[in-house]
C-alpha cells in the first residue's frame, strides 16, 4: 500500500509540474531571497525627481533604455475619454545581440526617478517619447536591465500601475528570449517569477507598457541567485497539489482491508 501511494505522490507531482510547464511561473514576492535594488539615491526627498542621461548602475544591475539588436519605435495609443493619444516606446522589432549589451536613450529621453513621499520611496521610469500635444511622457518610455549574475527568479514592485498593457521579456546572457511575460491588468503592487525548475539563466529584461496617464514605474527589483530557499507557489497550484492529495487519502480510506 505505502508503495502504490508512494508512486501515486510522484505521478501527481509530475502532473503538477506539466501544469507549469511554461518557462516560468508566478510566485510569491515574499518567498524569494535573494538581492534587492531600489533606486531612494537617485531622488532622496519627498517628490524629489531626476533626469538620468546615460546607462545607470545600481546594486549589481545595469539599466538602460534597450538592448543592442532592438530597434525602437513609437507605439501611439488612444487615451481613454480623450480624442487625444499616448506615445509609448516600442521594441518588439529585433531582438538583442547577444551579451545584451545596454543602450541609452537620448538625452532627456531616457530614464527618470521619481520620489513618492511614502515608505516606498522613489521608483525608476523611462521616459518615452514626446507626444506633439506636449504631454508628459514620464513613465511610457522602455526600462531595460542587465544583470552582473544571472539569476533563476526575479521579483518587483509596480508603481503607478492602472491595469493598462504591460510586457516583461526575460531574457538569456546570449539574447534568446525566455519568455514575454504579461503583466497587463495589473495595478500597483509586488510581483515575482521564477525559472521552471530552478534554472538560472535569466540574465536581464525589457518592461514595456501601454498603461494610460502616468504610464509605469518600477521599484525594489529583487535578484534571487538560486532556488536554495524555495518560493512559494501561487494559490492555484497549491490548491491544485491539496486536490490531488486528499483524493489519494480519501481512495486510500476507502480500499477495503487485506485479509
Amino acid at each position: 500500500m505505502k508503495s502504490r501511494i508512494t508512486h501515486l505522490v510522484a505521478a501527481l507531482a509530475l502532473a503538477c509540474a506539466g501544469a507549469h510547464a511554461a518557462p516560468t511561473a508566478e510566485v510569491g514576492y515574499g518567498a524569494l531571497w535573494g538581492t534587492t535594488v531600489n533606486f531612494n539615491s537617485l531622488a532622496p526627498g519627498a517628490f524629489d525627481s531626476v533626469v538620468i542621461d546615460g546607462l545607470l548602475s545600481s546594486g549589481g544591475v545595469q539599466f538602460g533604455e534597450r538592448f543592442a539588436g532592438q530597434e525602437l519605435a513609437i507605439a501611439k495609443v488612444p487615451r481613454a475619454g480623450f480624442a487625444a493619444q499616448d506615445w509609448f516606446d516600442d521594441l518588439s522589432f529585433g531582438g538583442p545581440t547577444a551579451g545584451l549589451t545596454l543602450l541609452a536613450g537620448e538625452a532627456g529621453a531616457n530614464l527618470g526617478a521619481y520620489h513618492y513621499g511614502d515608505a516606498d520611496g522613489a521608483a525608476l521610469f523611462g521616459i518615452g517619447p514626446q507626444n506633439s500635444d506636449g504631454s508628459d511622457p514620464t513613465g511610457s518610455g522602455a526600462i531595460s536591465a542587465r544583470f552582473a549574475t544571472p539569476v533563476y527568479a526575479l521579483g518587483l514592485q509596480l508603481r503607478d500601475a492602472d491595469a493598462g498593457a504591460m510586457l516583461l521579456n526575460l531574457y538569456r546572457l546570449d539574447g534568446s528570449l525566455i519568455e514575454a511575460v504579461d503583466l497587463g491588468g495589473r495595478n500597483d503592487g509586488f510581483y515575482a517569477f521564477a525559472r521552471t525548475g530552478g534554472v538560472a539563466d535569466i540574465a536581464g529584461f525589457t518592461l514595456t507598457n501601454r498603461d494610460a496617464y502616468y504610464g509605469v514605474s518600477i521599484d525594489n527589483l529583487l535578484l534571487a541567485p538560486s532556488a536554495a530557499v524555495a518560493a512559494v507557489p501561487e494559490p492555484a497550484s497549491l490548491a491544485l497539489l491539496l486536490t490531488g492529495l486528499g483524493a489519494m487519502w480519501a481512495a486510500a480510506r476507502r480500499r477495503p482491508a487485506r485479509r
